[in-house]
């Protein structure tokens, strides 16, 4: 019998802690440690989490609180890592508190890695809008379709390399991550989730795939981080140097050279439809100076490979080119396009 380790971050989840950890009982697991990171909450999630536990079946259940004094830097790093370092199970899975497992699926999928010899493996997820009640499916059809369809460690890697990166997706054997020493970067950023899903996904011999939703993510709560981001999305610059020389410290960076510029391209979009417009100077030279790794006519090589749009075409080209007002005049183009896009629905129902 293989006990399994379950590691609940929170922080002042206190509507939503007591569905995490209740989720991951419910899977009925024989032997599940059951560890509750409280980072610093100023709420009641460490009361109701110590009420839950204590209600758990000891004979199966053996919850283990962490609780720290404050809040520490960054995200979830410091509280995951140190849920890493009290785990005793073979298996580890990861859960956000304000978050909830299906009970019959995880235990299907932890079921499944314990008849294989893989590394960890990765699961289905899906979106809950706390605002409206509303779930939504990651844009991920294609990737699992093509997943279906090749054997190839290599090729699936890359499949893996564009999917949500978050790590509550996967269910770890624990021997991988201590083999490899594998823990989230701490430091004064958030979307750490990003490098630790580069370094497990490249530093595993192999894995495997569970198309079935087992995570459930909580979104749109009050008090989430990308409730109200301000400049934090360029903190992703910090991890894509990371991820960049862990690539090239495993020998990996030229294989995964065209995923890599792909994964870049794509966050700097990504920043630019959220950082603020007092960030957006920054922005551009975070990002030349990413791009520069990349000589021109590699540069213009991989833009070709992926379908984008004329806007994001033209904001890429721009910050390759240094051209910062093209890029500004771009980005600004972009974000009054959210904002309309967020307005016509009202309009129509007006």
């Amino acid at each position: 019998m293989t006990r399994i380790s379950a590691i609940i971050t929170a922080y002042n989840v206190e509507p939503f802690i007591a569905t995490a950890m209740q989720s991951v009982i419910d899977a009925g697991f024989d032997d599940l440690e059951l560890i509750v990171v409280d980072d610093g909450s100023s709420d009641a999630t460490r009361q109701i989490a110590d009420a839950i536990g204590a209600a758990a079946p000891a004979d199966r259940v053996a919850y283990v609180p962490v609780f720290f004094a404050q809040n520490t830097i960054g995200g979830v790093a410091c509280a995951a890592n140190a849920g890493l370092e009290r785990a005793t199970g073979g298996i580890v899975v990861f859960v956000d508190g304000d978050d909830w497992v299906l009970p019959h699926n995880l235990a299907a999928a932890v079921q499944k890695l314990q008849q294989t010899e893989a590394d960890f493996i990765v699961c289905g997820c899906k979106e809950y809008w706390n605002s409206s009640g509303n779930y939504t499916s990651y844009p991920e059809a294609h990737l699992w379709d093509r997943m279906r369809r090749t054997g190839d460690l290599e090729a699936r890697r890359e499949l893996l390399l564009q999917m949500a990166p978050f790590p509550w997706r996967k269910i770890y054997r624990r021997s991988f991550l201590e083999r490899h020493t594998l823990r989230f970067p701490v430091g004064d950023y958030f979307f750490e989730d990003n490098p630790f899903h580069w370094e497990t996904s490249v530093r595993a011999a192999s894995f495997c795939f569970f198309e079935p939703v087992t995570h459930v993510h909580r979104m749109e709560r009050e008090g989430q981080t990308v409730a109200s981001m301000g400049l934090k999305p360029l903190q992703i610059f910090e991890h894509a140097a990371t991820i960049r020389a862990m690539l090239e410290q495993t020998g990996q960076a030229a294989a995964l050279e065209a995923r890599y510029f792909h994964w870049l391209a794509d966050h700097v979009l990504w920043c630019g439809r959220h950082v603020p417009p007092e960030g957006l100077n920054r922005l551009f030279s975070l990002a030349s100076e990413a791009l520069a790794a990349f000589p021109e006519a590699l540069f213009w090589e991989r833009l070709a490979e992926k379908p984008r749009g004329m806007a994001e075409v033209q904001q890429l080209t721009a910050v390759k080119l240094g051209d910062r007002m093209g890029f500004l005049g771009g980005a600004q183009a972009m974000l009054q396009e959210r904002a309309l896009a967020r307005l016509a629905p009202q309009e129509e129902d007006g």
